[in-house]
């Protein structure tokens, strides 16, 4: 006797089958991707920088087809030009060529002097007639064209007790002859942010003083700082303290 077709009977349903479980890997040090490492993915290719690539190699050789022609162009006017004003030219060279020499020469250095007064930041050869205008009463004015505006000079407290030589001691003594910016000698309140940046730049026992220079390069006014006070028994207990660090 033939049984009737259930399809529940036949095809078990695939809900009620166990799921089969991944396996963890034990190892998690393996060689599988880790999305955190530090390698990024490669870039994606853009039609649109492919596009602008093109239209800057376009672009570059249009200029240099242009470039060339007008060189071309004008080689080819002055070789008709140039060559009978350049016959007697030459034959007076070929004649007498040391005052051509001398003038190349002298050419040359003028261009060198221009070139080093421009990078040293000197005063311009052409600007010596009018040196001595921008020169102040200090006997030693350089007269510069444009000076640092601010100068922050530090001193310690050795270079306060001996100055290392004549020119150090000349200089701050220069220092301490110049007015206070803002008056009241040093405790104006406009300037106590700064003066409390130059106290803490000052060395220990030492002091950072604020140069306000003109542009002629002369100091004009000054703010002083001055740093922590530390007696030498504070010294030597951290000069050995670093000694016994250091073993």
């Amino acid at each position: 006797m033939i049984r009737p077709f259930s399809p529940l009977t036949a095809m078990p349903s695939s809900s009620s089958a166990p799921s089969p479980k991944p396996k963890r890997n034990p190892n998690p040090n393996s060689n599988s991707p880790n999305p955190n490492s530090g390698s990024l993915p490669p870039c994606k290719h853009s039609p649109a920088a492919t596009l602008d690539l093109l239209i800057l190699l376009l672009v570059l050789f249009s200029c240099a087809f242009l470039i060339i022609s007008s060189l071309a162009h004008l080689v080819r006017t002055l070789s008709t030009v140039l060559p009978p004003l350049l016959r007697p030219l030459a034959a007076s060279f070929h004649d007498a060529p040391l005052p051509y020499l001398a003038a190349i020469i002298v050419l040359l250095l003028i261009g060198a002097t221009v070139a080093a007064a421009e990078l040293s930041g000197a005063a311009r050869p052409w600007d010596w007639p009018f040196w001595p205008r921008r020169r102040c009463g200090n006997p030693r004015c350089r007269g510069l064209r444009k000076a640092l505006e601010f100068d922050v000079q530090l001193q310690t407290e050795d270079a306060l007790r001996s100055p290392p030589d004549a020119a150090a001691a000349s200089m701050w003594k220069e220092i301490d002859g110049l007015p206070w910016k803002g008056g009241q000698q040093g405790n104006n309140p406009d300037y106590e942010c700064l003066r409390a940046e130059l106290r803490r730049m000052a060395p220990p026992n030492g002091r950072a003083v604020l140069l306000f220079r003109s542009r002629c390069g002369c100091p004009v006014a000054k703010l002083e700082g001055w740093g922590p006070k530390r007696s030498r028994r504070q010294k030597k207990g951290m000069a050995n303290l670093a000694l016994e660090g250091g073993r």
